[in-house]
């Protein structure tokens, strides 16, 4: 018998990337281990308005993410403190569809643990591959005669991507937007890094690792900073930014998101999500890393794809989260792939430069991202939903037949998503 989770998620009122509602809370990143502490930010409020609607004086927004149908959300500077009167203020606005803290969040990273990686028989010059035993398990080596990728967007919400690094450079469509106050999309801490590479560092290039989809293109989005933290209004203009960038260019888009949180209400994620899934993109999440409950936004099944991740014995990674949520499951644990080729803070936690092996859901949503941007681009034709179904009808079944609570419809399967 399979377990199941017992454990309900906190509710939350307000948006954004799922943070625990009291103040200095907690909630678990997508690297195993690790957790985001989760603070108000002084003097900052989202306000979800209706379509068309404004705040007029004496309220200074900031900035504003208009997500058309379903409203706007409206970063507002009150006085520190004063969140509950401005919430009771606007309690008679009919326009006014809720009021929450704008909360902010950071990343804190364990030290690396020594793995023992599964050796594989090297099916490119890149001298890493013999360890990235998770690529003939979901069959990209055997999909990648058919399609590498080309040709579909995949944006790395996420700390950024070392766009100069050799396994990714040729692969970078844009050096992409920061959130956190960089002038583009450089990672300064090292995760989206890793991330990236895991869906599409080049193939054959003589240069460490390959991705899932080597040929696919590279859209830095920086949510969170040098020192792991960004904000919940920041993290939804960043999908709303990776949706609209890949729509205008034509792109086939998918928009990955290792990270995640424990609340059950997220309106400004859910909102995030029904735009960016309205403009074509799929989106992929991680469930997180407490042994628990699927967290937010990948419990937001709508409009997000939840990734489990799995050991090499093809079953639930000790650390992954479960339950009816859950879409798929990939590969997270000792997954070798790229790092930074400059200092970075997760080089003080024990991680090489270059290439490193982690483990987590993090890693195991990349994977899934990486196959939909194979099946994608052989198949241009497909919508995302298309895209999201045939990879769950074509998953390898594990656990209970059927779905599962810790891996969905079952390990995500390149090959035969591809039909070969």
């Amino acid at each position: 018998m399979k377990k199941r989770g017992a454990v309900a998620l906190l509710a939350l009122s307000l948006g954004g990337c799922g943070v625990s509602g009291s103040p200095g809370g907690t909630l678990r990143s997508a690297a195993e281990g690790a957790t985001f502490d989760a603070q108000a930010v002084p003097g900052e409020a989202i306000v979800h308005v209706k379509a068309g609607a404004r705040l007029t004086a004496p309220y200074s927004v900031a900035e504003t993410l208009d997500f058309g149908e379903d409203g706007k959300f409206m970063l507002v500077k009150t006085a520190p403190g004063q969140i509950g009167a401005l919430s009771q203020a606007l309690s008679g606005n009919p326009d006014v569809l809720g009021v929450s803290p704008n909360k902010r969040v950071k990343l804190v990273v364990p030290a690396a643990q020594p793995g023992l990686p599964e050796r594989v028989v090297p099916a490119s010059n890149d001298p890493l591959y013999g360890q990235q035993w998770y690529l003939p398990r979901v069959g990209a080596d055997k999909a990648w005669g058919a399609s590498k990728g080309k040709g579909v967007l995949a944006a790395i919400v996420d700390t950024g991507i070392d766009y100069d690094h050799p396994d990714l450079k040729a692969n970078i469509a844009d050096k992409g937007k920061s959130f956190v106050g960089g002038k583009d999309g450089k990672d300064l801490f090292g995760h989206g890094t890793h991330v990236a590479g895991t869906v599409a560092a080049a193939f054959n290039n003589g240069q460490g690792v390959a991705g899932v989809a080597p040929e696919a293109a590279l859209l830095p989005v920086t949510v969170l900073g040098a020192d792991g933290s960004g904000s919940l209004f920041g993290i939804a203009g960043g999908i709303k930014f990776a949706a609209d960038w890949g729509a205008e260019r034509k792109f086939k888009t998918v928009i990955n998101l290792s990270l995640g949180g424990p609340a059950a209400a997220d309106p400004i994620s859910t909102a995030a999500g029904w735009y960016a899934t309205r403009k074509g993109a799929l989106l992929v999440a991680a469930t997180g890393n407490d042994n628990g409950p699927v967290g937010t936004p990948a419990r937001i099944t709508k409009y997000f794809m939840a990734v489990s991740a799995t050991n090499q014995s093809d079953t639930k990674a000790s650390f992954s989260n479960f339950g009816p949520e859950v879409a798929i499951g990939a590969p997270g644990v000792d997954i070798m792939n790229t790092t930074p080729t400059y200092k970075v803070p997760l080089n003080d936690h024990g991680y090489a430069l270059n290439y490193a092996s982690l483990r987590g859901t993090s890693m195991a949503t990349p994977v899934v991202a990486g196959v939909a941007a194979l099946l994608w681009a052989k198949n241009p034709q497909l919508t995302n939903v298309q895209v999201r179904e045939k990879l769950e009808k074509t998953a390898k079944d594990l656990g209970t037949p059927g779905k599962d609570v810790q891996f969905g419809n079952g390990l995500v399967q390149a090959a035969a998503a591809l039909g070969l």
